[in-house]
């Protein structure tokens, strides 16, 4: 069985309690706790000094582009999580899929509004803290989970929503949100 199909299969199956606290908080320990640890601490304070990289920029132009990335990237994030729970009556999480295609606002403006938000949010902290290695790190994340998106669940979107998300995916731009004015 393909990995697509499987996560098809295990987005119809209801979870028990103790499963579904584990498919909530295991993402958010991930995301915000992990990958973090790994894309920001190990590169500022081992690899950039051990590759002899300097801190690039200064401060305050890297305060400044920071909160250019970080600010859309929170807002995404947040109205994502917002969209999926209200409208879509899931998740992110493939365990808690949304049960109904979510189209609205912010998935009006690009497919991957989630994805979107936490590679802004990722890169202005990496630009914050003006590490290179570690904005390599978060490019080099950035494209394998954009990968992961096209690849494997865009196919899982298609086998459970059809025709459906076919024609959304053909009118919405996969990540770069595009924004409409009046």
């Amino acid at each position: 069985m393909k990995l697509v199909d499987k996560i098809v299969q295990a987005s119809d199956k209801p979870l028990g309690p103790k499963s579904r606290l584990v498919a909530i908080i295991l993402p958010i320990f991930v995301f915000f706790g992990l990958f973090p640890t790994l894309f920001f601490l190990l590169p500022a304070l081992v690899l950039d000094k051990w590759l002899n990289w300097p801190t690039f920029a200064n401060v305050t132009i890297r305060v400044i582009a920071a909160l250019a990335l970080i600010a859309p990237g929170v807002l995404f994030l947040l109205w994502t999580i917002k969209a999926q729970r209200e409208i879509g009556k899931g998740t992110p999480m493939p365990l808690i899929a949304t049960q109904k295609l979510v189209v609205q606002k912010p998935y009006s403006y690009c497919r991957n509004p989630l994805a979107f938000g936490l590679v802004n949010f990722y890169f202005g902290i990496s630009i914050f803290i003006g590490s290179p290695s570690s904005v390599l790190l978060v490019f080099v994340f950035s494209a394998i989970i954009l990968s992961y998106i096209k690849f494997i669940e865009e196919k899982e979107l298609e086998q459970r929503y059809g025709n459906e998300y076919v024609e959304y995916k053909k009118r919405t731009p996969f990540i770069i949100p595009r924004l409409k004015f009046g």
